[in-house]
């Protein structure tokens, strides 16, 4: 009996992000044939290689292109490289995947985003919350029909001081581009395309302050995002992360990725009516979180590309849901500089064509 097909897959990156979150997860996908890695600095390239099992090695990725034959490939770094290098896989007609955003603006993902489907292949973007466990439960449960359309999506997201980076002017769009692209599609994945957005802003010191955006979805959903650098310490270490999702008598809470909490339409006992809420929850032991990657989607985004690469699953989030995201987050800073509503006319439109299809 043959040994089942493996994916192909190069690296081109091997960076501090791609070593600690993606690389590790590797050993742990069967389906995966890790055959190169590329880095312009060759001795972090060959530390990879040795750590994670890649058998070739090269510092150019045209020669690396040339030579492997590769059915995707990662290409992992801050959004304007990813900007600069994944087009060189596209063009050659190979999936890529690139961390998000996939560029610092809109028009730039939508530059990929076409380049791929003239080149007939598609690329996935790293949107790992799609892939946490508590998201994934949440999405089987606001699918199923007891529970109803949705009505409401709002989210909260805080953590402490956010610096200036990738060349963005300022800390405060640094902030919407770098690490709310997560929340702008995770808001969208659940709730759709938004079409109208109204937004606030504080500052306290540039680099920490809020806000606060009310959203219309195509969908006629309603909901609300508070989004700050304020109420936290540290950037990068004290994160908040709330998402609730409204239907008709009955709702989902997720906590800081960790913890769902449930109320079906109806109570789970009939005895003590008087006494509601009755709540489904899931809070997992140690046992549960032991491996954090799983919990928290980087295993089950690596692997969907990897069985996308093969052909065994569709979808996932992809170059186009980078500029949704970007989308967004350009409509929250305009609202916010001007005071003003912002339409987009693009989602809507999108959305209407996706209805009638």
């Amino acid at each position: 009996m043959a040994a089942p097909r493996k994916a192909k897959l190069a690296f081109i990156g091997c960076g501090n992000f791609a070593t600690n979150s993606i690389f590790p997860n590797i050993p742990f996908i069967p389906e995966i044939d890790l055959v190169a890695v590329c880095d312009i600095d060759r001795e972090k390239a060959e530390r990879n290689a040795r750590n994670f099992g890649a058998r070739r090695v090269y510092t150019d990725l045209e020669e690396m292109l040339d030579k492997e034959s590769l059915d995707g490939v990662f290409v992992i770094g801050p959004a304007p490289q990813q900007y600069r290098l994944a087009p060189h896989v596209l063009r050659r007609g190979i999936p890529v995947y690139v961390e998000k955003p996939s560029a610092n603006t809109s028009a730039e993902a939508k530059e990929l985003a076409e380049l791929a489907e003239a080149h007939g292949t598609w690329g996935q973007v790293g949107f790992m919350k799609r892939f946490a466990d508590v998201y994934v439960m949440a999405k089987e449960i606001i699918e199923r029909e007891d529970f109803g359309p949705l009505h409401m999506v709002k989210c909260k997201f805080a953590q402490g001081p956010y610096p200036q980076i990738w060349g963005i002017d300022s800390p405060k769009r640094s902030m919407l581009i770098g690490q709310l692209c997560h929340i702008f599609d995770l808001v969208q994945y659940f709730g759709g395309l938004v079409t109208k957005v109204h937004a606030f802003y504080h500052e306290v010191t540039p680099t920490q302050f809020a806000y606060v955006v009310n959203v219309v979805y195509a969908s006629g959903a309603i909901g609300q995002l508070d989004l700050n650098s304020l109420e936290c310490k540290q950037g990068f270490r004290d994160i908040i992360e709330e998402l609730q999702l409204v239907g008709y008598e009955t709702h989902v809470v997720c906590e800081d990725m960790l913890t769902l909490r449930w109320q079906a339409r109806e109570d789970f006992v009939k005895s003590v009516p008087r006494a509601g809420r009755y709540l489904h929850t899931f809070s997992p032991a140690w046992t549960g979180i032991g491996n954090s990657r799983m919990t928290f989607g980087y295993y089950g985004e690596v692997r969907h590309f990897a069985l996308r690469c093969l052909g065994e699953v569709d979808g996932g989030p992809d170059l186009w849901d980078s500029y949704w995201a970007l989308k967004l987050g350009e409509a929250v800073y305009e609202s916010a500089e001007t005071g003003r509503v912002v339409e987009i006319p693009e989602a809507a439109l999108a959305a209407s064509s996706k209805a009638a299809g």
